[in-house]
């Protein structure tokens, strides 16, 4: 297939093209999504280098598994649950990591506490990776203000000059928002 005819397919249509050994489908997903996989690296590692490595080696293991992507979400959803679930593995074993270099001897009552914010953190992160699909039923301006404003910790005053909003029209935004990832949510549950 050439180039041009591959670069207008869906994600899932260029993944199957991939799967039948079509490598420039590969270059143009690459393409499609390694900003965006970078960034999101970004946001964990707040470096630079470490943010590049993550995201090769997540658009790695991708590709590399792309057979088991089975369609069931966007190709998209797919992707940033494992880019999550990286950077969110690669962080935690480098606290730990260092956590062990700085308190090699832990009490008993020290570790139960420990125990008690991994169970926290883990929750914390499923239901994370549960949000992440419902806001890829969004539209892009709502996913990006959501994720500044959430996952960045952009201030109100951070958007507005991002967006070039009143911040009256910002908290509004902010609001619409969250009512439509709620919408998606209650009518997610209600399927299940």
């Amino acid at each position: 297939m050439k180039i041009t005819a591959t670069s207008y397919l869906t994600d899932e249509e260029l993944i199957n093209e991939y799967l039948n050994g079509d490598n420039v489908a590969l270059g143009i997903l690459y393409n499609r999504y390694y900003k965006k996989v970078f960034h999101k690296c970004l946001s964990f590692t707040k470096n630079s280098d470490d943010a590049f490595d993550f995201a090769q080696d997540i658009l790695i293991k991708a590709f590399s598994k792309s057979n088991s992507f089975k369609g069931i979400s966007k190709f998209s959803t797919w992707l940033f649950s494992i880019t999550h679930n990286y950077c969110i593995t690669q962080i935690s074993k480098s606290n730990k990591t260092h956590f062990e270099d700085i308190h090699f001897h832990n009490n008993l009552k020290d570790d139960y506490i420990d125990n008690i914010d991994l169970e926290e953190r883990k929750n914390r992160e499923n239901i994370e990776v549960q949000l992440f699909h419902y806001l890829d039923e969004l539209s892009d301006t709502d996913k990006a203000i959501l994720e500044l404003k959430y996952r960045q910790n952009y201030s109100i005053k951070d958007l507005q000059e991002k967006f070039n909003l009143s911040a009256s029209a910002i908290k509004m935004r902010l609001m619409r928002a969250r009512q439509k990832v709620e919408f998606i949510y209650n009518t997610y549950e209600r399927k299940i």
